[in-house]
Parts: C-alpha cells; structure tokens; sequence
C-alpha cells in the first residue's frame, strides 16, 4: 500500500512541476517568435553610453551591463494570447524570483531577478500588455543596495 501511495505522490507533483512555467521555457519561445523586434546592447556600447550618456550619481546604472528588449507587438493574436496565459502561470524558480507582480484585467507587469547574495545578475521586466507586450532583460552586477537608493530618491 506505501509503495502505491508513494508512487501516486511522486506522479502527481512531477506533473504539477511539469505543468508550472518557468522564464527560461518564455524567453525560449519568444526568441523563436516570429516578427518579433529584438534589440540588445551589448557591454561595449553600455560602456559608451555610459562613458558619454552622463549617468551622474546614479549608481544603479553603472552596475548594469548589457540590455535587451523585444518587442512582440508585431506579432500574431493567437502568439500574444498564448504568451499572456503563460504570463500568468510563470512560477519562480531556475535562480529566478518574482520581485513585483502587477495585474489588471488583461494587462499585467512582472519584475524577476536572478540574484546571488545581495547582488542582482539578471533582472527580466514582462509587460503584458493586450496589444503590445514587451520583455526588457538587464544583465550585470547590480547591488540590492542601489535599488533602494534609487526607489528613496523617487518616493519623495
């Protein structure tokens, strides 16, 4: 009787982790979307823009290293309804966790880093938007300690 009890168990939660999105399943299947926009700058024009751009005090900025963003506006009704349901279902995890859930009725924001320790290596912002959504992926060595620094200064 254990063994079943223990196989029905072990049955029902791999189907249940099989089941939860993770981020790297999405950002696998936006990056073979079709007419997707897909812009990424890499460390050496971060570099310059941050050399010439004049970032002042902020740094948050600095900690970052490369950004990218796709645009999927550009593609098919069924693919953005498809990619707003996994919006929805996306569960932490891979390293990554969610910072700040947002949903309206079909719109939604979700902010997800990747950290280790105090320090942010990936953050993914997910904008679900019914006729434009939009992914922007920074990647670098950002300092939990900046975030904060930056949210104190806006909040006044």
């Amino acid at each position: 009787m254990k063994k079943y009890l223990f196989c029905f168990i072990f049955i029902f939660a791999t189907s249940l982790a099989g089941y939860s999105q993770n981020i790297d399943q999405l950002l696998n299947k936006v990056s073979k979307a079709e007419n997707i926009e897909k812009v990424k700058i890499g460390k050496f024009m971060m570099s310059l823009g941050k050399t010439f751009g004049g970032i002042g005090d902020t740094p948050l900025v600095r900690g970052i290293h490369s950004m990218e963003v796709y645009d999927l506006s550009s593609c098919n009704y069924s693919f953005k309804e498809d990619l707003a349901k996994q919006f929805h279902k996306i569960k932490d995890g891979n390293g990554y966790e969610t910072l700040i859930y947002a949903k309206d009725k079909t719109d939604g924001v979700r902010i997800m880093v990747k950290k280790k320790k105090d320090t942010i290596s990936e953050m993914l912002i997910l904008c679900m938007d019914k006729n434009e959504p939009s992914i922007i992926k920074f990647s670098g060595k950002i300092k939990e300690n900046d975030i904060a620094e930056l949210t104190n200064k806006y909040n006044k």
